[in-house]
């Protein structure tokens, strides 16, 4: 599944198909040790992924959502949504205050998700790791604790499940 999200969207990722394309089978089962990967499946077959990821940046109530990927034929099923609250509840439960991402320019459909599940974008930019000709946006989302009132309702998917 990553590696055809590396394929068929290369732009959206700060990775990229030939670096991860030869890893070995151990250094594919430390990544997904290393922090939860949560896979959306539609009518029980794999249709998107997302990770998420303790901040690097040194800000101990901060979370990253990274690695977000929804199949092209199932966009629009409601499995972006999906991801999103499922990175997002992980980062809640670790004890997060708010979730950062980063989206690459001209990457309009992640904008318009990332807006809907309520992430701002911050003004602050970067080259894009992968394509340093591209640059990318951080959003962030503050969290809320389970529960609380001002909890903003998400969205579900009649056909979308999540795996972890």
């Amino acid at each position: 599944m990553r590696l055809t999200a590396l394929g068929e969207a290369p732009y959206a990722f700060a990775s990229t198909l030939d670096r991860e394309r030869d890893d070995e089978p151990a250094q594919w089962r430390e990544r997904l040790t290393r922090h939860p990967w949560f896979l959306a499946c539609a009518d029980d077959e794999p249709a998107g992924l997302a990770a998420g990821v303790p901040s690097s940046d040194g800000l101990t109530e901060r979370r990253h959502l990274i690695s977000m990927w929804v199949r092209p034929s199932h966009r629009g099923l409601g499995l972006a949504a999906l991801l999103i609250d499922a990175v997002r509840e992980w980062a809640i439960a670790d004890g997060a205050r708010e979730l950062a991402l980063w989206v690459a320019d001209g990457n309009e459909a992640a904008v318009r998700a990332y807006a809907r599940a309520g992430f701002v974008a911050t003004g602050k930019r970067q080259p894009l790791p992968s394509n340093p000709s591209v640059g990318e946006e951080q959003w962030l989302l503050a969290l809320t604790a389970p529960g609380a009132l001002d909890q903003p309702e998400r969205g579900t998917s009649p056909t979308g499940k999540m795996r972890r």
